[in-house]
């Protein structure tokens, strides 16, 4: 990957997803002419979130099989309330510096409430689907690792050549 004060090494903004060129993108009839890299938009963001929305769908059907695995929201209400305890908020504090945002434990106990009119079976496909898309979007937005690039050969001259005049010369001092 080359670094460069004009590119994004982490890929697509997240504060502009439009191009900032003032010319109009070319249609498929002009094909004689190119559009800049920096005028295509990433390899279809949409199609990889589908794809890992699927995968995770399937694996929170093995996470939650039955109904009875399901979280409760009194037990989201728990976590919720244990999120916000001394322990954790002063372990975020040290770690992190700041407080812990528990705002997301309380929209799922608030998506469990709303959910008590449907039936169990109901309830369960749709929590999974709820999990499934958290996860994938964590997935696809990225993570600090997002910065490295996975080598497809070793660099070269790795492991460097020890020579013979290098080892007798550290062997005699």
């Amino acid at each position: 990957m080359a670094w460069s004060f004009f590119t994004n090494p982490f890929g697509a903004s997240s504060s502009s997803s439009s191009p900032t060129s003032t010319q109009p993108i070319e249609t498929e009839t002009q094909t004689d002419i190119l559009t800049p890299p920096s005028l295509i938009p990433p390899a279809s963001k949409v199609n990889k979130y589908e794809t890992v929305l699927q995968d995770e769908e399937k694996y929170q059907e093995v996470q939650y099989p039955t109904t009875e695995q399901v979280p409760g929201c009194m037990t989201l209400l728990d976590e919720f309330l244990m999120c916000y305890a001394l322990a954790p908020q002063l372990r975020s504090m040290y770690r992190y510096g700041e407080f812990r945002d528990c705002t997301w434990k309380w929209e799922d106990f608030k998506y469990c409430l709303s959910l008590k009119s449907d039936d169990e079976e109901m309830r369960r496909k749709l929590w999974i689907k709820r999990r499934a898309e958290w996860w994938a979007k964590r997935r696809v937005d990225g993570s600090s690792e997002d910065v490295w690039d996975v080598r497809r050969e070793p660099p070269k001259n790795f492991p460097p050549l020890v020579t013979e005049e290098i080892t007798s010369e550290s062997s005699t001092t």
